[in-house]
């Protein structure tokens, strides 16, 4: 069965049960008030008898006759008759049927305890006979139904039905019109998620749930955001396995050509050897990266971190950059500024060395031999901020948005060595520890760029 059919099913049950437990409930109290209608008036009846009866002990016909005269105004007396055996009349004069008068009678004589029925004679020995009109119904007569359709000749009972049917039939359409309401998105949801399925990425639902406020709306809108995500990382999966094919070609058909000239000429194979083995390296790193990257990028679990030292740390990697440095005539300074020697930040320490160390090298690739690259490490009161800051060419400022994106590689550093992956690398993993990186040109000439890494892990 569809969840459209179980809702309306559920509905349907529900309006029913309700309408014949309303309905019920309705029959109750009704019986409940007739029932207690009915006793009451014959409450008054029976002791309204009795007291006809005493007078009439007491003072005869005319006692009789005073009492229902003092109570003809009220209804209840007009169901209490006396007649006279020998007339078979009523002493008021009311019209009674034979019939009854014999059956009072019959009843009487049977029933000499009875209060509704009553035989008493006079003086002289007449027979009078004293009952409540129908004394021989007990049937609890029903309190006139609410539920009358004005202008309709019908017994109350029809009324009654084609109320109620009026009233299930609009709550059938009313539970339909519910039903629909709740299982329209979600077929809208199931829809786009088949589209979704076979590739049809720029699938989007929000817009036909216009009109909506509640949970299901809320869900599309969640829907949209995954495809739009779905989107962004197929495409960033499709621009990777683009520029990976393209890196992995270049290395691989230089190593080809090699292997050729290898063959071609034997007496130079240590050098071919040695280019052969640089282009290994190169392969090496590049698969390195890029799978740092993956990791980066797909996995779910944050990175373990731990309380780091921060003036030891980076003291540390300038010492270790300091070889490089000298090798390229460069120098690379630290300064610490007035942040105290027991500064922490909550860190992956080897992750933050790599991406640190990516950047202090980018520095001394494109700065020239003589020129200083300064590492500043400074503190706001919520942030540490680590400035490197290098004499290089600096990047073009339309570009500079796009220098942390995969394979992008600026103007500046077209013919630098490099897998495009650095700085990439290294946004993802601050932004792993809760920070920020941003690159601006300074002048005369430079490039700085800053790190901000949050005194409190996130």
């Amino acid at each position: 069965m569809k969840l459209f059919q179980r809702i309306f099913a559920t509905f349907c049950a529900v309006i029913i049960l309700a309408i014949f437990v309303a309905s019920f409930s309705f029959w109750l109290v009704q019986n409940t008030l007739a029932e207690n209608q009915f006793k009451q008036r014959r409450t008054i009846e029976t002791t309204l008898m009795a007291s006809i009866i005493s007078a009439f002990k007491a003072r005869g016909d005319t006692g009789a006759r005073e009492i229902l005269n003092e109570w003809k105004d009220n209804p209840v007396s007009r169901n209490i008759f006396v007649i006279t055996g020998d007339e078979e009349e009523d002493i008021l004069g009311r019209k009674i049927d034979s019939t009854a008068i014999n059956d009072a009678r019959e009843y009487a004589a049977a029933n000499p305890e009875s209060e509704l029925v009553h035989v008493e004679f006079d003086r002289w020995g007449e027979e009078y006979i004293f009952f409540i009109k129908g004394w021989d119904n007990q049937q609890i007569q029903r309190v006139p139904s609410p539920l009358y359709i004005p202008g309709l000749q019908l017994a109350p009972i029809w009324h009654e039905f084609i109320i109620l049917s009026f009233i299930i039939l609009v709550g059938l359409l009313m539970a339909y019109i519910l039903t629909n309401n709740i299982t329209k998105p979600i077929r809208i949801l199931g829809n786009g998620m088949n589209r979704l399925a076979v590739g049809e990425l720029e699938t989007r639902i929000a817009q036909q749930m216009e009109g909506r406020d509640d949970e299901l709306s809320h869900l599309a809108y969640q829907f949209d955001k995954m495809a739009q995500q779905l989107q962004k990382l197929v495409a960033k999966e499709r621009h990777l396995l683009h520029h990976v094919s393209h890196e992995m070609r270049s290395p691989l058909a230089r190593m080809q050509a090699i292997l050729g000239l290898v063959q071609a000429q034997p007496q130079k194979q240590e050098q071919y050897l040695k280019r052969l083995e640089g282009e290994l390296v190169r392969m090496d790193t590049l698969v390195g990266e890029l799978l740092t990257l993956s990791r980066l990028e797909t996995s779910n679990m944050p990175l373990e971190k731990e309380n780091l030292a921060l003036v030891p740390f980076l003291t540390q990697l300038i010492e270790d950059s300091q070889a490089v440095a000298i090798q390229n005539k460069q120098q690379v300074t630290l300064d610490t500024g007035k942040v105290p020697e027991n500064a922490i930040l909550a860190a992956n320490e080897s992750y933050l060395y790599r991406a640190v160390d990516n950047v202090i090298r980018n520095a001394m690739n494109y700065s020239p031999e003589g020129s200083t690259i300064k590492v500043k490490l400074s503190q706001d009161q919520k942030n540490w901020l680590i400035d490197v800051t290098d004499n290089g060419p600096g990047v073009d400022e339309n570009q500079l948005p796009h220098i942390f994106t995969a394979f992008y590689r600026a103007d500046s550093s077209a013919h630098k060595p490099g897998t495009g992956l650095g700085l990439a690398l290294t946004q993802h993993i601050i932004e792993q520890h809760g920070g920020k990186i941003s690159a601006d040109n300074i002048k005369p000439n430079g490039l700085k760029m800053h790190f901000v890494l949050p005194k409190k892990s996130q």
